[in-house]
Formats: structure tokens, sequence, C-alpha cells
């Protein structure tokens, strides 16, 4: 964020993404949203479990992963699609042969396939794949995604005041899209789970899945094998981790129905940063900030657990750093919070109101989360 801080905000500088005019078309009354991201070091963690058991369906939740980071970033600002996709894999090519590519590939085709079915259009429009032995020692999947929306329908978070409530969605369980129950992990701070949570002889037998210049005492230290059960889920360790992202496209469409757009103040996808990643939206420029509460939290997935016991990591630590069971939030009016919870009961996906926003006394913003195990405040 540092690095981009003097660059233009775009047409709405309090939205989720940067949205641009409509320069292919000079259309005033339309907009473009661009956005690249990728499945991070989650290609590590399933070419361990590539390796370990030849499955290559692992392969196509990455490409599942490498997507939603994009698309569900696109979807808070509104963006339902047609989305334009475009996919960048960087590979050693002497570990991983074409058929992980051809996996991948079709991984990116059904997670689009699936979308398309629930009205939110999603077209391939090809991608590179690069040898680069010399750069990666596994492989890189990487996404850029493109849409086009009219301005009147973009939901802008510099929209969001004092007043309003937050409606978190669960991360965890099965939605109605969804082929089997999801752990709730994400793609975000796998390179610490991977590291803190496995350990048996992973480092020994797999030195191209870390960087050589880390110390050794702090790669795969924790006592879960791939196939060692985590306590208190239907998961093993290899499964939670690699649980697919969720996207909650077809929700995010089901909220922009039911919800007035007026109303509809803000969509945040706590992805980096956790439950402190709204600190960064709402009322850009104000005299005073806003304050978001949280101190309603949905229960702790018992994957955030396990690794909260694992990483010896704060309380405060883990919830800036994973989504802890919810990871996406709509801030609306309190009188519109019964019609989100309805929506995603419509998805079978748990939803509750975690919290609410107030006037800050500062011009910067911050986050306060009330826990059983105590209150962080992040700005």
């Amino acid at each position: 964020h540092a690095a981009i801080a003097q660059q233009d905000g775009g047409l709405f500088p309090g939205a989720f993404c940067k949205i641009v005019a409509d320069d292919l078309t000079g259309d005033a009354g339309q907009c473009l949203v661009m956005h690249a991201d990728g499945a991070g070091s989650k290609s590590a963690l399933a070419y361990l479990q590539w390796m370990e058991s030849q499955d290559a369906g692992v392969w196509r939740g990455i490409a599942q992963d490498s997507l939603v980071m994009n698309l569900d970033d696109l979807g808070c600002v509104g963006a339902l699609g047609p989305f334009l996709i475009s996919n960048t894999i960087g590979r050693n090519a002497k570990r991983i042969p074409g058929a992980v590519i051809a996996a991948i590939v079709d991984g990116y085709q059904r997670t689009c396939d699936l979308l398309t079915r629930h009205g939110i259009p999603c077209r391939m429009t090809g991608g590179e794949t690069a040898d680069l032995g010399d750069l990666v020692r596994t492989l890189v999947v990487d996404s850029t995604v493109v849409a086009r929306l009219r301005r009147d329908q973009v939901v802008d978070a510099g929209r969001i005041a004092p007043g309003d409530v937050i409606v978190g969605f669960s991360s965890t369980g099965r939605a109605a899209w969804e082929e089997v129950e999801n752990s709730g992990m994400g793609s975000n701070g796998l390179t610490s789970a991977r590291h803190e949570l496995l350990g048996g002889d992973y480092r020994a037998r797999y030195p191209e899945t870390y960087a050589p210049e880390i110390d050794p005492t702090l790669v795969y230290c924790g006592r879960f094998l791939l196939t060692d059960p985590i306590p208190g889920s239907p998961f093993t360790a290899g499964q939670a981790l690699l649980s697919p992202t969720r996207t909650y496209l077809p929700l995010i469409k089901r909220l922009i129905e039911a919800v007035p757009h007026a109303d509809l103040h803000g969509l945040i996808h706590c992805s980096g940063g956790g439950q402190s990643k709204i600190v960064k939206f709402g009322a850009p420029g104000a005299a005073r900030g806003l304050r978001y509460i949280k101190d309603a939290l949905l229960p702790l997935p018992p994957l955030f657990a396990a690794l909260k016991d694992a990483t010896g990591q704060s309380w405060a630590e883990m919830h800036s750093v994973y989504n802890m069971g919810h990871r996406l939030e709509a801030i609306v009016p309190e009188a519109r919070a019964q019609a989100c919870i309805a929506a995603a009961r419509g998805c079978r996906i748990e939803a509750q109101v975690v919290g609410r926003v107030e006037q800050a006394q500062s011009p910067g913003n911050e986050v306060v989360v009330r826990t059983a195990h105590g209150e962080f405040t992040y700005r």
C-alpha cells in the first residue's frame, strides 16, 4: 500500500478496488475494474500434498484459489460479470510436468463454469505458462480479471457511515454451490500455517518448498503430518489447509438483489489483513475517521484453533492474519441486516451481525475486535 500511496485513487477512491473510466468505449456511464492476484504460497503446499499422494486434484483447487482472490475482490465493488480472465503460471519444469498444468487449467475452467451456472458469467481468454527454473522452485499460479459495470451500480465503501452494522458471512461449512465442506482457510497466511502446523521429515525431503535463506529451525516445525486429523473437524491437516478458497459471488449477487443500492454501503473481502482489513475503508479524507467495533464474531473454526495452538501467535496477530471464521462483510444500515442474513441463509452460509460502525475521535480509522481472549485494536 505504501508503494501505491501516491497513485490516483480512481473514480471511487473509497471503493474496495480501484475503478477507472471506461476508456475502451468512452461511455461516461460505465467504468472498468481490473485485478491481479494469485494463490500465493498455497501452491507450495499443494506441491507437497501432490508429491505425497500423487493426487492431481489438489491443483484444481489452487486454480480456484487464484481466481477467487480476484473475483471476490471485484464482487466487493458490485461487479458480477461478465468477467474476462487470463492466467499466468510460472513453473520449474524439472519438477512440474504438463499433467499438473493441465489440472490447473481444468480447475480454472471448472470454476468459471460453476459461476456461470449461477448467473455470474466468466470467460477464460488464455494465459501464459513460463518455464522459470532459475526463479521459481515449484510453481506460481496467478490470474488477472477484468470487468465492466455501470457507475451507478458501484458499491462504494466510501459511503460507510456511523450507525451502520457489520454483517459477517461464515467462511466454513458447505455453501449451496460447494461440493464438499470448507475449512475456512482461504489463501492468506499459508506460509506461517504450513511451516508451523506441519512437521515430520518434510523439511529434509522437500527443500524445494521453502526458501534456503530461512532459518531451518522455523521450517516445518509443527506436529502434524498432512494425514493427521485436525481436532474437532472432519479434515486432515492437508485437507484443511488446502480447502479451496470459497467464492462468495453467488451470495454477493443475492445481497445486491436484496438490499437497495443506496443502503449497501460496503462489501469487504477479509483476505490479507483478516479482521483488520476494513480499517482501510470508509470516508476517505474525512476530518474524523470511523471506528469499527467487532464484538460478536462467529464461532472460531477448528483449523484456526489448531493454528493458534501450533504457532503460539498472539490472538491479536491471529485476527490480523487469518479470517478467523468469516471472510466477507456487508456494511449496511441496521434495518437491512436481516435481509443480508436471509440472503446468506438461502446460500446455506451462516451469517450474523458481528459489529457496528461508530465515529472515531481522530482522523484515522480504527478496528476494535473484542473476543473472549481479549480486546485488540488496529489502526
